[in-house]
């Protein structure tokens, strides 16, 4: 017998858990910690797209407002953090990019985030109930196929 679920995560986790998959989803694109050397750039040419990450909400008390993770490659900074709402957000800024083209990189970055935390949380879970995974599948679109056993 076999079945197939599709999962349509909501985030709903301490930061720690949150922070995790940020940093597995960055490290997964070419992205690295910034370290705590702050880049001076120029704020007239720099370009900025800020948005939600999608189906997220943060328990409020785990991330205080203001606090980021902030990940940078090549000329590229995205900032993680949490809005007053309690939503995460992403903040994808370059100087080399179009508007355009940061939307899409907060867009991939932010749903391989969720992508990184719905996995995480499956195969914990999974093992908490006696399965194991025996076979795992990275598809062409970067969805994944488990394959369980109980």
């Amino acid at each position: 017998m076999s079945a197939v679920i599709v999962l349509t995560p909501m985030v709903v986790c301490a930061w720690p858990a949150i922070a995790s998959a940020i940093m597995g989803a960055a490290a997964s694109m070419g992205f690295s910690l910034r370290g705590s050397a702050l880049h001076e750039e120029k704020e007239s040419r720099l370009r900025k797209v800020e948005r939600d990450i999608e189906q997220s909400e943060v328990v409020a008390d785990q991330l205080n407002p203001g606090e980021k993770i902030v990940v940078t490659r090549d000329d590229l900074t995205v900032e993680f953090g949490q809005d007053r709402r309690g939503r995460c957000t992403v903040c994808v800024s370059g100087l080399r990019h179009s508007e355009k083209e940061l939307k899409r990189i907060g867009d991939e970055i932010a749903g391989r985030v969720v992508q990184q935390f719905a996995y995480h949380k499956l195969v914990t879970e999974l093992k908490h109930r006696n399965y194991s995974v025996v076979e795992e599948e990275v598809l062409a679109d970067q969805s994944v196929r488990l394959r369980i056993r109980g």
